[in-house]
């Protein structure tokens, strides 16, 4: 038995979320698992994750044809799992076209689970937003927490949907890595699966091969910093989508040694 096939929809209303790096980082653990996962970036007017990975479909929502190219592929059974960069400027449109062709019940009709990976920022108006998100869409709900956005106020405390979502069953919790770490990771040029594998101390290129060009100027601190950050949070995206794998009755993806 096949089981379903995901499709991971990663979302938030703000800008600088880490949406894009979260998705990279679901398509590089598929990658690095031997999946070929389709993938597409919402952000026509400035494009991130389609510049990390040349196969990704760069839709525009706001033309007949973007919308189509994405929306009839979303609900297709397919043995790749489905990831979706969904930019703060394509939100709004894209929950109502997800609403208005009911793509939930499509792609359930079709044995496609659709997984709303949404990142908060840290104020009460996001985490009501997140609680009416999954309440209204019945699909696999992630509640993505991305520690580079500081702590949560104390007066989030006080806001009901803030602890409805912190007790949902399926989280991802992303550490924090050093800005400067960090700047140097989001180089288009840096492919996640290629660092984690060029990076291991030692690590000689094949005969007449030359290393890729970012670890020529990342110094041996940066190269662990970046390492060390990555590997952990690897697992833990792992264990987030083998938990909705489990949650869906479906095969587990192949376990890495991150």
């Amino acid at each position: 038995m096949l089981g379903k096939s995901l499709a991971i929809l990663v979302v938030s209303p703000h800008e600088r979320s880490g949406t894009t790096l979260i998705a990279r980082l679901f398509a590089d653990f598929f990658r690095i698992a031997g999946q070929a996962p389709l993938l597409f970036d919402t952000d026509v007017q400035h494009p991130k994750f389609s510049k990390y990975f040349p196969d990704a479909q760069l839709v525009d929502l706001g033309t007949t044809k973007g919308r189509m190219n994405l929306f009839d592929t979303l609900p297709v059974r397919t043995l790749q799992p489905k990831i979706v960069d969904v930019t703060h400027r394509a939100y709004s449109d894209f929950f109502t076209l997800v609403r208005d062709i009911d793509l939930i019940a499509e792609a359930r009709a079709n044995n496609v689970e659709p997984v709303i990976v949404y990142v908060p920022h840290y104020v009460a108006e996001d985490f009501e937003r997140g609680f009416r998100l999954r309440a209204y869409f019945d699909c696999e709900f992630m509640l993505a927490e991305n520690a580079y956005l500081g702590p949560a106020p104390q007066e989030l405390h006080s806001v009901n949907a803030y602890w409805a979502l912190k007790a949902h069953p399926v989280r991802l919790q992303l550490p924090s890595l050093d800005p400067m770490a960090l700047s140097l990771l989001e180089d288009e040029r840096v492919s996640i699966a290629e660092f984690l594998m060029t990076s291991v101390p030692g690590y000689q290129p094949p005969p007449g091969e030359r290393p890729p060009l970012p670890l020529a100027y990342l110094s041996f601190d940066a190269r662990s910093k970046i390492r060390n950050w990555l590997k952990p949070t690897l697992r833990e995206v792992q264990r987030a989508i083998h938990l909705v794998q489990t949650r869906q009755e479906t095969p587990v993806t192949e376990p890495q040694p991150f």
